[in-house]
């Protein structure tokens, strides 16, 4: 097992996905009657995959969370839970209360152009034993696969030893349900995850965790249908992209604060286009005008 590594990897793929730890996305206060004491719910989705190839297969075989069981999701960080050795807040190896619990996860390759402007897929959903969520741990299979047409495709080799990697969670990324259930959501940055080096592609997972609750979001509309290949929103210090559907909406979530510039890459004969001074808070919805492109 590896943890993910913090690295830009070379290569020309862009995508972002999101896992997202759901359970209810009705309240946000009391309790679940159907959840046993001394246990937490929860479910995993997949959703939104801009990306520059004609398919991304991905395919998860596993999905566990690694939880302190003596502390509640609402305590602070510590500076070492994350560590390989951490045996829980005041514990040692004697009476240790971190475990690992696998979710029932279901295995399958998924084609991330399937899920993009919040489509998601269920890959997850079940009972943890109750405690705070350290680490969660995502296991692939051998069928992931990069198609650059609808027939031309390259296997991809997972990077290192091990086919499972983890991610940690900060008390802040977890959104709470009731007291029993809880979401939070993983950023799968492709583009930073898939490089080609000595005549083949590697997959290198970089995931970031967020809030999908409390982050901010910029959604909008361009015009006409079919006119725009990439959108890419940045600034001196972040670049995000995205993909229109079908009816030319499109969304970046999990935007830092900031002032953005956004991009319209044009195809066929379409102009590309660029807007200025779009300003994001922390936590809202910024609206964007509908932008239409010239030939």
């Amino acid at each position: 097992m590896k943890t993910v590594s913090r690295r830009l990897a070379a290569g020309s793929v862009i995508v972002c996905i999101f896992f997202a730890f759901a359970c209810s996305k009705n309240g946000s206060s009391g309790s679940n009657a159907n959840i046993p004491p001394g246990k937490s719910q929860v479910s995993v989705y997949m959703m939104d995959a801009p990306v520059s190839f004609y398919k991304v297969l991905i395919d998860i075989r596993q999905i566990a969370v690694e939880i302190d069981t003596a502390t509640k999701q609402s305590a602070p960080d510590y500076f070492n839970q994350w560590d390989d050795d951490y045996c829980g807040f005041g514990r040692g190896a004697n009476n240790r209360s971190v475990i690992w619990d696998t979710l029932s996860t279901t295995p399958g390759v998924y084609n991330l152009l399937d899920l993009r402007n919040g489509t998601d897929t269920l890959l997850s959903s079940g009972l943890y034993t109750s405690g705070k969520i350290l680490k969660i741990k995502i296991t692939l299979g051998s069928a992931d696969t990069v198609y650059t047409d609808s027939t031309t495709y390259y296997p991809m080799l997972v990077w290192g030893s091990s086919p499972a990697f983890t991610i940690n969670v900060q008390r802040q990324n977890v959104s709470s349900v009731t007291n029993a259930e809880f979401e939070l959501w993983l950023d799968f940055n492709l583009q930073r995850s898939v490089f080609f080096r000595d005549g083949r592609f590697l997959l290198d997972p970089y995931i970031t965790v967020f809030n999908y609750r409390q982050s901010a979001k910029i959604q909008g509309t361009v015009d006409p249908w079919g006119a725009v290949s990439l959108i890419t929103a940045y600034n001196a210090a972040d670049t995000l992209y995205a993909i229109p559907g079908w009816n030319g909406n499109y969304q970046f979530s999990n935007v830092p604060v900031g002032t953005y510039s956004i991009n319209f890459k044009g195809r066929q004969g379409f102009r590309d286009t660029t807007i200025n001074g779009i300003a994001v808070d922390s936590s809202k919805i910024t609206k964007v005008a509908t932008i239409t492109l010239h030939q």
